[in-house]
């Protein structure tokens, strides 16, 4: 809102200028005072065109997930008997979970926003994304098979085979206050000037395809614990023969991947322009990336295979083949700016020498 200049600000002042020339100069060097009686000491408005939204979260997202799988394989032969058991497991225990939160909208492409308010013109800039709290993840898996063969007696015969394969997938995915992208071929501008020296100074912010700024402010926690204990057992008693053949293969991938705190990406082709002002300037450049907290991944394998041959007065055979891979890497990215776009152009001073030649002529 325009504010009323009382009349005795009128009057002469000692030991101030009194020259009009000099007071216009100076406004052009955006010393414009708040008393001043034009359109520039309006009150406070903003224009946006085509903005990604911002994304806040303030709070704690948490996800526990335990999965158990223990099957059993058996063959018991008595006295002059034979018996067979065959079994095979395949297990996929994914507890792999996204948690997001804190995500600034990405900006749209071929906007104008014009205007003259105080607080800026924004044409296609990506949201801001604020993140305030925890994410955590803790998963724990068991898979523990057990294969026994056992014949007792004289001519008994057990045979028993199992194959497991197993795979874990527990690596969570973590993405908190994350700035959304600029759009392209955006125009932020605020409104041409009436007259020479009518429109002194534009005090707002100009953005034009700008990437939104991420905060994240907490700690991401990723704990995962996969057991795979299997056991093989043949026992062969009084003259009887047994048999037990065990194979697995595990796959423990319990990589992490954690995001904090990263600024939108700059859009390209944008144009910020106008005269002089008490803002800023962008057009196409990357957004702020901030991160305040703590990054924690825990991960623990536990592979415990157990294979035993008993002969007790009879045969015993028992077999046991194990191939496991392990995958615990974590990517942890915190605290990083946006990359600035390509073909954006920032004119702020276009009109600047018009506006001085102006004044010296008057």
């Amino acid at each position: 809102m325009t504010e009323i200049r009382p009349l005795s600000e009128d009057l002469p002042k000692t030991g101030t200028d009194q020259n009009l020339t000099s007071s216009l100069a100076a406004g052009h060097l955006a010393l414009v005072p708040t008393w001043l009686p034009l359109d520039v000491t309006s009150g406070p408005s903003y224009n946006s065109a085509g903005s990604g939204g911002d994304g806040i979260s303030d709070g704690v997202i948490n996800s526990n997930a335990l999965a158990a799988f223990v099957p059993s394989n058996t063959a018991i032969a008595g006295p002059h008997s034979g018996a067979d058991a065959f079994q095979g497991n395949d297990a996929l225990v994914n507890q792999h979970p996204t948690e997001m939160a804190g995500i600034g909208g990405n900006g749209g492409n071929g906007n104008i926003a014009i205007g003259d308010g105080g607080e800026g013109n924004h044409a296609g800039t990506g949201g801001n994304g604020i993140f305030y709290g925890g994410l955590v993840s803790s998963d724990v898996a068991v898979f523990a098979p057990v294969n026994t063969a056992v014949a007792v007696g004289p001519g008994s015969v057990a045979h028993a085979d199992q194959s497991n394969n197993a795979v874990f997938v527990q690596g969570a995915t973590q993405i908190g206050g994350v700035g959304g992208s600029g759009g392209d071929h955006n125009i932020a501008s605020h409104d041409s000037p009436l007259s020479p020296g009518t429109s002194l100074t534009f005090t707002g912010d100009n953005h034009a395809g700008h990437g939104g700024d991420g905060y994240f402010v907490g700690s991401m926690v990723d704990v995962n614990i996969a057991i795979f204990s299997p056991i093989n057992i043949a026992v062969g008693a009084a003259g009887g023969s047994a048999e037990a053949h065990q194979t697995n293969n595990a796959i423990f991938d319990q990589g992490a991947t954690q995001i904090a705190g990263i600024g939108g990406n700059g859009g390209g082709f944008n144009l910020s322009s106008g005269t002089i002002f008490t803002g800023s300037h962008e057009g196409g450049g990357g957004g702020i990336g901030s991160s305040t907290g703590s990054m924690v991944d825990v991960n623990l394998a536990y592979f415990h295979p157990i294979n035993i041959a008993v002969p007790a007065g009879g045969t015993a055979d028992a077999q046991q083949i194990d191939h496991v891979l392990y995958d615990q890497h974590a990517l942890q990215l915190v605290g990083i700016g946006g990359h600035g776009g390509g073909g954006n152009l920032t004119d702020a001073h276009s009109a600047l020498v018009d506006d001085i030649l102006g004044l010296i002529h008057t």
